[in-house]
This record gives structure tokens, sequence and C-alpha cells, in this order.
């Protein structure tokens, strides 16, 4: 009774036809060289440059044709967001009745100019938002390494009452480049934190945490662990310009044939983290050529192919995000003003850092084992365009770490399906080395493996399209 609608959806999977490669290298190398080029200064949001890539992905979206897709009918989605910048600030602890100051710490404070005195301290690690809003937080300092989810754990700690944050970042971060990444923050209008945010290199972190620092930071990595109170107080200062101002989500769409209010969403952010190095470095613009302006250029491509083809049932969707640097801000609006909307998203297709491996490379996933319908098919679809498929979960590493997680947050089916995954040694080799750095540049990445991606892209998109290939209920 079973077996036979199983094989027909494989049968159905396994139809997709063996596609001759439709988007070429050069196709998304001419995007990154203008998205990518210091004329655009990295792209952070709310600069001039972060200006310019909005405005040539909202022209490309309509020169491939595309009408204008956001909740509200046009093509710009608007976000409201706040510039957080450090003028100064300062920490100590007191233990066994001595004071000793905490060098090098960057903060930044909810009023311009906010101070805390005496406060006790937690220490969390390396625990997610659920687990620290569990702990003993309220009105204490919570120590944590930095990591995955910061945004949340930010919200999580202000709605428990927790009365700052301090993250420990890696030794390796030396303290210009500490200011530089951490001395400014972005928060979304509406958001939740704590009235003070720090940040401390792990170098400096001993005389926070004590004689314990070692131990602590070895057990606060365990998934067992449970926040801890340590000795001593913590007073910390933090003077703050506040600067509010608007970036916006760029989203054109398909519409269906016969369930246009059922979608399919190609998702890609359009920001990166700007003018990244302090005066006087000899290069000082992280461009983002392959994060993500590879996966911008693969979301404008994958729009044109199936905007000149045949119709879908289901309505596609391209929405190039902002703000993913700054916490995935532009996914989580994008999202919740989906789910005021009468449009369900049954799939998202999220596309981010796809320029770091060759081609040939076979298509692994994050998400896999989270929506086994999509992971079934985009195996089938990848193998009948000649694609390996790799089956494992090591890519899983990175679902908190790209769009596709606000917008599973939000009950949207979500993966990430790319051959730059495939390889970890690849993988963490980019991350070591040019990611969020100046030499993420158009002369330092591979762009035939994400012309491959590019192609599988267009094939998922019309499968997932198609209700009898993919029954979302």
């Amino acid at each position: 009774m079973t077996l036979r609608p199983i094989l027909g959806l494989a049968a159905l999977l396994c139809s997709t036809p063996v596609l001759a490669q439709s988007i070429t290298p050069q196709m998304l190398r001419d995007h990154v060289a203008v998205l990518a080029s210091d004329t655009y200064e990295g792209r952070e949001p709310g600069t001039a440059g972060g200006d310019r890539a909005e405005a040539y992905v909202l022209q490309a979206f309509a020169d491939a044709g595309l009408k204008p897709g956001a909740p509200d009918g046009r093509w710009r989605q608007e976000v409201s967001l706040t510039n957080v910048r450090s003028v100064s600030s300062s920490g100590s602890v007191t233990r066994d009745g001595r004071t000793t100051p905490l060098p090098g710490l960057v903060a930044t404070g909810k009023m311009p100019d906010t101070r805390i005195a005496g406060v006790g301290m937690v220490y969390a690690g390396g625990l997610d938002g659920a687990a620290l809003a569990a702990g003993p937080v309220r009105d204490k300092v919570v120590v944590m390494t930095l990591g995955p989810g910061r945004s949340a754990k930010l919200e999580a700690l202000a709605r428990a009452g927790a009365a700052a944050a301090i993250f420990v970042a890696p030794a390796t971060l030396k303290e210009a480049e500490l200011r530089e990444a951490f001395g400014h923050a972005t928060v979304r209008d509406g958001s939740v934190e704590p009235m003070l945010v720090a940040y401390l290199s792990e170098a400096q972190s001993a005389a926070l945490l004590g004689p314990q620092a070692a131990t602590l930071t070895k057990a606060g990595a365990a998934k067992d662990f449970h926040a801890v109170a340590l000795d001593g107080t913590v007073a910390l200062s933090a003077v703050t310009v506040r600067n509010r101002y608007t970036t916006a989500n760029i989203v054109g769409m398909i519409p269906g044939t016969a369930t246009p209010n059922e979608a399919v969403l190609l998702s890609a952010h359009w920001d990166h983290i700007g003018i990244c190095r302090p005066e006087g470095a000899p290069d000082r613009i992280c461009n983002g050529a392959a994060d993500n302006a590879s996966g911008t250029a693969i979301l404008i491509e994958v729009a044109k192919v199936l905007a000149k083809g045949p119709p879908s049932n289901r309505s596609i969707y391209f929405v190039a995000t902002t703000a993913e640097e700054k916490g995935l801000i532009g996914a989580d609006a994008y999202a919740a003003a989906v789910a005021e909307t009468p449009l369900k998203i049954v799939a998202n297709l999220n596309i981010d850092t796809a320029a770091i491996v060759p081609t040939g490379m076979p298509v692994a996933m994050v998400g896999r084992g989270n929506h086994p319908k999509i992971d079934a098919i985009v195996d089938a679809t990848a193998r009948a365009i000649g694609r390996k498929v790799d089956t494992d979960t090591e890519a899983n590493i990175m679902v908190q770490r790209q769009d596709g997680w606000a917008f599973g947050k939000r009950g949207i089916p979500a993966v990430m399906a790319t051959g730059s995954v495939s390889d970890m040694k690849r993988l963490f080799a980019y991350l070591d080395g040019p990611y969020h750095k100046p030499n993420d540049d158009l002369a330092h990445i591979d762009l035939s493996g994400a012309a491959e991606d590019a192609d599988l892209h267009v094939a998922l998109a019309r499968a997932l399209a198609d209700p009898a290939r993919y029954p979302a209920n």
C-alpha cells in the first residue's frame, strides 16, 4: 500500500533532465567584479557602498524580468536599524578586595554614558539562548565565549534580566582588530538588548575569570555545561553614540500559475562588513567576494534563467537580504513580515559563500536531516544533473551561521545545498584565512564550483515549485 506512492515520487524526482551548464563562471564574475569592488566599500548597510549594492541588485532583478515581491508590493522591504558605536570603554574586576583593570575591553551601552559597578558575575561558556535564559543570570554580568547565535543570546539575556554581557574573543584577535570588529554593533528597531555589551580578548580574560580560567574555559565548551557563579564583582562603563538608519532587503518574484500563494524562496545576503581595518592599514576594505558577492551573483543569474523559462505552479521568490553580517537581521525581518501575509513559503534555498571550491565537488547540505522531503529532492536533482552527493551531516555545524537559520526559526523549511560545504578542510581553510579579511576579493576566489551550484539552484527551484514533486503538506 505504501510502496506505490514512494516509487511514484522517486520517478518524478529522477525525471529531472540532465542540464547542460547554462550559468558560467564569467556570468557570476561580472557581478562579483562590481559588488566586491572598492567602489562598494565592502557593502556595509547604511553606507554609500551599501546603498550602491542595494541599487545594483534591484536593477539586476528588474532586468532579469522579475516582479516586485516585498510584502507591500515594492522591490525594497525597508529595515530600520541603529548603529551603535563605542567612543570609549573600560572595565575592572574586584576580587578579595583587589581591583584589577581589564585592558583592551570594548563595550557599548544603551545610554550615551552607561555604567555599572559592583555587579556579580556568571560564567556561561558556549551556552545557547534557551540555556542562558534558564540560568542564574538576573542582575548579573554574564561572561560567554564568542560564537554563533550572538544576537539570540543577547536577546535571551535581556529578557532574563541580565545586567550586562561580556564575550571572550579568540586570543588571535589583536586589540585594534577587536575594537574594529566589535566597537560597533547594529540593532533592529524594537530589539531587546542588555544594558551593556562588552568584548574582551581571551588573552585578557584570565583576570576576569580568576584562577580557574583554564578549567572554566574547557568546561564551558561541553554540551552539558551549566552556568556557574564567579567570585568577585565587575565594573563596566561605555560611552556610546547611536545613529539610526534604514537599509533594505531587495525582493523579486515570479508568480505561480496554479498556487501563487505557495512559494519557493531563494535567498542570499548582499551585505558584507565594510571598512574593516584601522586607518593606516595597507588595505582597509573587506570586499566580501566569496562572502557573499558570489551568492548574490548566483541569485541574480538563477532569477534570469527562471524568469525566461516556463512558469511554475508555485511562485518563486528571490530575496537579497541585508544585515546578515549583523546577526541575520534582514532575513528575520523578511520572515516576520511574510508571516503576516497569505503567502506560504514551502521551502527556502539559501546561498552563501559559494566561491571557495572548484568544479566537480559533491553537493552537501547545511540543514540535512531537518526536512527529509527536501533532502530527497536535493539528492535526486543533484544526481540527475550529473552532480555527486555528500550525504553526511558535517556541514550542519554551519546551520546558525547563515540566513537559513533565521527563516527556520520562523517555521520556514530552510536548507543550503552547495559544493562549498562538502569539504570541511577547504571550508575551514577559508574561514581561518580570507573570511572577513581584505583578501576575500575577486583575485582570490574560484567561481567554477559556484557556477555548478547556480545550475543546481535552477533545477531545485523548478522541482520545489512543483507540488507533484514536492507536496508541502
